[in-house]
Parts: structure tokens; C-alpha cells; sequence
């Protein structure tokens, strides 16, 4: 379950934060060390007293502690007991949603740095591919409200997050980022259009670490009707993570199988490399021609 799961990425990132040992967090609640660690990985059902504890332990605050613990599914639950009672494409606890706020952002900085594997649609730029002028345009309230990754305010845990070492990354750019901002700000987006050029430029031929391609809108598929979508693989889970309001995650379910399937056929659909580089190229030109007239 996706609660289940990041709950433990969240124990692990806080433990480590606050550099506590598997042993000592295994000692406060009566447990193993290697039982701490499948509770980390959602490899198995951790207790809610004992996830209770441990976010204690960590610093965390009771009314937020409180918060995750009621997320949990209940001791015992199997969804296969209510697939097969015809509760519909999505069974109870299939999908989560995060309302913590910056707690809540920070998890999801954490699930999207730490997963192994991502396929990742966006119609902005995301976090970490950016240059610093697009970040501070991407960041000004009045381009967008609710930023998917704010500089500021943020817990001092997730600062200590860092990505996965060989995470495999595919993310698939709208179309409409070879034309956003033309209007109003051309030299930053001529500069993050060749930014992302280079990354392509020096992608691995193997398929493993960044891949970055355009999507196109010559067709319209079913991702972009969904709008900005991931897939992750989290300790070999395979969860769907949307964001709107809030971060939301989802396993399981026949609406995360239609997303994934959406972001495969996404992948399939995409410029190629060689086609990717040439159009952020030729984008940034345009938008340098702009700027100098």
C-alpha cells in the first residue's frame, strides 16, 4: 500500500538525518535491527504503536505522527479480499494522499530522488534539471502558486536526501515547453532550452541514468489528459505519484495501471534523441533571435 510505503522511506530518511543507527531505532521498539529495515522498505507491515515510537523518536511532532499512523491500513488487511468482492478499479488504501504540507512536499522530493527507476510526464521542467533563472521564474507566485519543489521552508531533513546512485530517468517534456515563456521571459528559456540540449547531448547510450525527450501534440494520448504523472520503483514498488493540491501515490489499482500504461505509450510516442536535441536547439535559437531584435 502506498502509505505503507512512504512511511518507511520516510522513518529511513529521518533516521538517517538525524544519523541514529538501525540498532538503536531497533532498540526503542523492541525489535530487530533487520525488522527496522523491512519496515523501511515496506517489505513488511510495520506496527502502528511502533511507527508511533519511531516517528517520537525522530522528532516528530504527535499531531503529525498521529496523522501517519492513521494512514496506515489496518493490521491484517488484504486487498485481494476486496478485489475479489467487486470494490471497483481501486480497493481501499490503494492510493494515498499526502496532505501534510511541507512535510507532505518534502516526502515527495524524497520518493522522486530515492526511486531506482522513474518515467516522469511534465509540462514544466522539473525540479533538478533546471537552471537557476528558470527555477527563480518557476518559483515567482505569479507563474506558479503551488511550486513542485521550493527552495525555502522546507524540513531540514530532506536537505540530506540525495538522489539514487544509477537511478534510471526517462522524463517526457509537453511540446508546449519548446514555446512556454517565449513572450515574456525569451533569454531564460533560450538558456534552460540549451541546458536540457546538453543533457541530451550527453545522455548514456546504454539507456541507464537521464533520458529526456519531447513529447509531441500531433496526437493527443491518454497522458495528456492526465497531466503531469510519474511512475516510480521504491524498494521494487511500482507506484503512480500525481501531484495536485497535494502529492498523491497509488499501487495497485486499474486507474494506476491505466497511468502506467499512458506514460509506456507516452515513451513509445516521444521524439526521438537525435529529433529532442534538435528542436531545443532550434527552440533556444528562436528564442535568442527574440531577445536581440
Amino acid at each position: 500500500m502506498p502509505a505503507r510505503i512512504v512511511a518507511g522511506l520516510y522513518l529511513r530518511c529521518l533516521r538517517e538525518a538525524r544519523g541514529i543507527r538501525l540498532e538503536d531505532a531497533a532498540r526503542s521498539v523492541g525489535v530487530s535491527a533487520a525488522a527496522v529495515s523491512r519496515w523501511e522498505r515496506a517489505e513488511s507491515p510495520i506496527r502502528p504503536d511502533a511507527l508511533g515510537t519511531l516517528l517520537r523518536l525522530y522528532g516528530v511532532a504527535d499531531d503529525h505522527a498521529s496523522f501517519l499512523v492513521g494512514s496506515l491500513p489496518p493490521q491484517g488487511y488484504d486487498r485481494r479480499e476486496h478485489a475479489e468482492r467487486g470494490e471497483g478499479r481501486r480497493a481501499p488504501h490503494d492510493r494515498w494522499v499526502d496532505v501534510a504540507c511541507d512535510e507532505a512536499t518534502a516526502r515527495h522530493i524524497a520518493v522522486m530522488r530515492l526511486a531506482s527507476e522513474v518515467v516522469h510526464y511534465c509540462r514544466l521542467v522539473p525540479a533538478g534539471l533546471r537552471t537557476q533563472a528558470y527555477q527563480r521564474v518557476v518559483l515567482d507566485p505569479g507563474v506558479c502558486v503551488d511550486p513542485d519543489e521550493p527552495v525555502l521552508g522546507l524540513p531540514a531533513w530532506v536537505h540530506h536526501v540525495p538522489s539514487a546512485e544509477r537511478q534510471r530517468r526517462t522524463v517526457l517534456l509537453d511540446e508546449t515547453v519548446l514555446t512556454r515563456g517565449r513572450g515574456t521571459h525569451p533569454a531564460t528559456m533560450a538558456g534552460q532550452l540549451r541546458h536540457l540540449a546538453d543533457l541530451v547531448s550527453r545522455e548514456s547510450s546504454d539507456g541507464q541514468g537521464l533520458t529526456i525527450r519531447i513529447l509531441p501534440l500531433d496526437e493527443v494520448l491518454f497522458i495528456h489528459t492526465v497531466g503531469a504523472a510519474a511512475e516510480v520503483i521504491l524498494h521494487g514498488h511500482r507506484m503512480v505519484v500525481t501531484v495536485g493540491l497535494f502529492p498523491s501515490y497509488e499501487t495497485g489499482s486499474g486507474a494506476a495501471r491505466v497511468i502506467s500504461a499512458g506514460l509506456h505509450e507516452g515513451v513509445g510516442a516521444a521524439w526521438s534523441r537525435d529529433a529532442t536535441y534538435e528542436a531545443l536547439v532550434s527552440a533556444a535559437e528562436g528564442m535568442e533571435r527574440r531577445t536581440a531584435s
